[in-house]
């Protein structure tokens, strides 16, 4: 069996992986980008896929959502991952050597007050390790803290993140369902069969109706026409009866339900 993760070694995916099943377990296989661990995994009846799906700081990751969307997978766990940044730079560089620094988008975001504090020009790189191609004697890769030494690294600083409490929330997902009895978690997919008003208001008032609390709601564009939506929830409940009903008051209201997945969290 293989899992999906974006690579290479020493990424946030591939700690979060390791959080769920060590390489001993399974076959570890690194994607390029996301696109790709999301087609791998739903064209893979054998194989499940660690993904990012939000981070506390920048929000959801929309190439995961959407794929939830338009892609035949499935969520059956769900994963929490600090995350903790440090500055690698060539031997004996500090701080003050350094005057642009590689990364990816959300690395920069998430660090972005230490980049401005000294100044640092930015650039850009498909993956957080490979950052670490960059490092010369004028430039260094923010990269996630640890993941530098693999590669023969010293980190010049560390913790850089601007938050200490950063988190990124990952999804395992497959291309079948997995449905769990006693799950701590469901999430849905509502589609509205056309627009009208009040829209998510009436969602939100239909789980209110059964005390039903929701930890997690997104929008996404339906892609059909513009200011069209669907929406994302993550209910704080297995698939009982009140949320069967819940589903069912939708359906009436003309709302298609479905669901991703029923899971629980492993924190």
């Amino acid at each position: 069996m293989k899992l999906y993760y974006l690579g290479p070694k020493g990424t946030f995916s591939y700690l979060a992986a390791t959080q769920y099943k060590s390489e001993s377990e399974i076959e570890f296989v690194p994607k390029s980008n996301l696109y790709e661990v999301v087609a791998s995994v739903s064209e893979d009846s054998q194989s499940i896929a660690v993904v990012p799906i939000e981070n506390s700081i920048e929000g959801t990751i929309n190439i995961v959502a959407d794929a939830l969307t338009q892609q035949n997978i499935y969520a059956q766990s769900e994963l929490h991952l600090d995350i903790q940044f440090a500055l690698y730079g060539s031997e004996n560089a500090t701080v003050n050597d350094i005057s642009t620094v590689y990364s990816i988008g959300p690395a920069i975001s998430q660090t972005s007050q230490y980049i401005q504090a000294h100044g640092f020009d930015i650039a850009y790189v498909d993956s957080t390790i490979k950052s670490l191609d960059k490092i010369s004697q004028n430039v260094g890769a923010i990269a996630p803290l640890g993941s530098g030494e693999a590669y023969g690294y010293t980190s010049i600083a560390q913790n850089i993140e601007d938050y200490p409490h950063n988190v990124t929330r990952f999804l395992v997902v497959s291309n079948q369902p997995k449905h769990i009895e006693q799950a701590t978690d469901t999430m849905l997919l509502i589609t509205p069969k056309f627009d009208k008003p009040g829209l998510l208001a009436s969602i939100l008032n239909t789980f209110v109706l059964f005390n039903i609390n929701l930890s997690w709601i997104e929008s996404r564009p339906l892609k059909t026409q513009l200011g069209m939506y669907h929406f994302f929830v993550q209910a704080d409940t297995p698939i009982s009866e009140d949320l069967s009903k819940v589903i069912k008051i939708l359906n009436t209201l003309d709302f298609q339900v479905t669901i991703i997945g029923t899971f629980n969290k492993l924190n």
